[in-house]
């Protein structure tokens, strides 16, 4: 299971140093191979390659794939996946075209979710951060049909 919040720093050749924590698992698990890509102007999407090959099946599978707005989605998240392989140091080249379109900086935050990572800039992830932090607990309830941890 990939969790945790790590604050990181982009290296001038746009190369991300996966933590030693992670890197173990994606080594044992995917031979260091990850894929990389995006679904919003938010974060980029970094997925574990096994576990993108469920993910690429259920987007190419979407119901009405002929509507244009769920083509258009199939083309950002399918289009824009570039598989890319940890070097020896455990570090994954940020593609520059991705980078640039989800504004990451210099310094990024990988925020683990279960089965992927999510890799946002440090002033973004911190809005989002506190935006949910201001999140109505009633409005949350009712979005989530009673589920709590």
């Amino acid at each position: 299971m990939l969790g945790g919040v790590t604050h990181l720093n982009l290296d001038p050749k746009n190369r991300l140093a996966i933590p030693a924590k992670y890197r173990d698992i994606l080594q044992m698990q995917d031979s260091g191979k990850v894929v990389i890509t995006l679904e919003s102007a938010q974060c980029l999407l970094i997925y574990p390659e096994v576990e993108w090959e469920q993910v690429r099946t259920k987007v190419q599978n979407l119901p009405n794939s002929v509507h244009p707005l769920v083509k258009s989605y199939q083309r950002l998240v399918l289009g824009h996946a570039e598989s890319i392989e940890l070097d020896k140091a455990g570090r994954v080249l940020l593609p520059a075209t991705l980078k640039h379109m989800v504004g990451l900086d210099r310094e990024l935050v990988l925020v683990g979710m279960g089965n992927r990572f999510e890799l946002w800039d440090k002033a973004n992830w911190t809005l989002e951060t506190e935006k949910a932090l201001q999140a109505s607990a009633e409005d949350l309830a009712s979005l989530l049909n009673g589920f709590s941890i």
